[in-house]
């Protein structure tokens, strides 16, 4: 029981830091969605190696001044004068780094999304890495080993695991240039986030959403006589020298009311409302799935149709209506994506 009561204050403790760490995080680097690296935003400590190097630079100084010798006191100071350089030389080679990142993202689950980050540097740069702060991201992992003055894109991966607004965090950037003794890092905030949609899983049976029929009989009738992608009578035009005579409107010519052509236009498929209830499937999960599937097949086919996933009145007024497009296809995959 003492153990677990000392575990629980053990964590307590940590995720006060952590809270205290974040916020002071925040307002020394705010979210945006270009960072130029300064002494403002820049942290340099020792890494392992350097640390065991200035153990060593402390144990030459004290065996120097043990025994008064002149010579191993001038190479405690040579080494801790390098240890400083190497301070100096590594902060100059992260400064005034430019990284500019479009914090918004989309795609559906399951997949993998690159980010991209685009990297500005007016000089030579030496054993740069990019990574997302995030533990459980760590397998995407950048380094550059040589950046030439000019622009340079890379792309970090993330797995999509469900539907929804996913915040990636900060992005870690990081060097050991030179010699390891010192890691320069930085923590930058772009506000990544990736509206994942549910992931498109096609119907069973193709004809299953052709249920939702308009109530209009004359329509339905219509519809049985020229089905979708048949060309229906538009109008009569003027008849123009060059056009097919098939086009001639042979009774008004017969009667003397002049030489006019038929004009036809396609008749557009008829318009479907996708509603929620309606697909199959035993959860929630795999009928948003195939909303996603019709909503791109509908689009594709550059069809007019509703997406209906509130039944009740109250919330009726969210649901999006008829309309076709790239737009509109966004619109409801947001929606799908954003179903609580």
């Amino acid at each position: 029981m003492a153990s677990l009561l000392n575990f629980c204050g053990t964590q307590q403790i940590k995720l006060f830091f952590r809270a205290n760490f974040e916020r002071w995080l925040a307002r020394r680097i705010p979210k945006q969605t270009e960072h130029t690296l300064s002494n403002s935003n820049i942290f340099i400590y020792p890494t392992r190696f350097g640390l065991a190097y200035l153990c060593f630079v402390v144990l030459v100084f004290l065996l120097g001044t043990n025994y008064q010798n002149n010579i191993i006191l001038l190479l405690s100071y040579l080494l801790a004068s390098l240890f400083i350089t190497v301070m100096f030389h590594s902060f100059y080679n992260f400064t005034q780094l430019k990284l500019r990142s479009n914090p918004k993202h989309q795609g559906y689950v399951e997949d993998t999304i690159y980010i991209p980050i685009t990297i500005f540097s007016q000089k030579e740069r030496f054993n740069i890495n990019v990574k997302f702060a995030d533990k459980s991201k760590e397998k995407s992992h950048k380094t550059i080993e040589h950046i030439l003055p000019g622009q340079l894109s890379i792309k970090l991966g993330c797995k999509a695991v469900k539907r929804g607004l996913m915040n990636l965090g900060r992005v870690t950037v990081y060097s050991e240039y030179s010699l390891g003794l010192f890691k320069s890092k930085t923590v930058l905030n772009f506000g990544h986030q990736i509206l994942i949609f549910p992931k498109p899983q096609p119907l069973v049976s193709a004809n299953f959403y052709q249920n939702n029929q308009l109530d209009d009989s004359v329509e339905a009738q219509h519809n049985k006589t020229n089905p979708p992608g048949t060309e229906d009578f538009s109008e009569l035009r003027s008849f123009v020298q060059g056009e097919s005579r098939a086009r001639t409107a042979w009774k008004q010519l017969a009667k003397g009311q002049g030489h006019f052509s038929k004009h036809y236009q396609t008749r557009q498929a008829q318009r479907q409302c996708l509603k929620l209830r309606d697909m199959p499937g035993n959860d929630i999960e795999t009928k948003l799935s195939h909303l996603s599937f019709l909503v791109s097949e509908f689009t594709t086919q550059n069809q007019s149709f509703a997406l209906e996933l509130y039944s009740n009145k109250s919330q009726s007024d969210m649901n999006i209506d008829f309309n076709s497009g790239i737009h509109h296809q966004q619109k409801c995959l947001t929606a799908l994506a954003m179903y609580p």
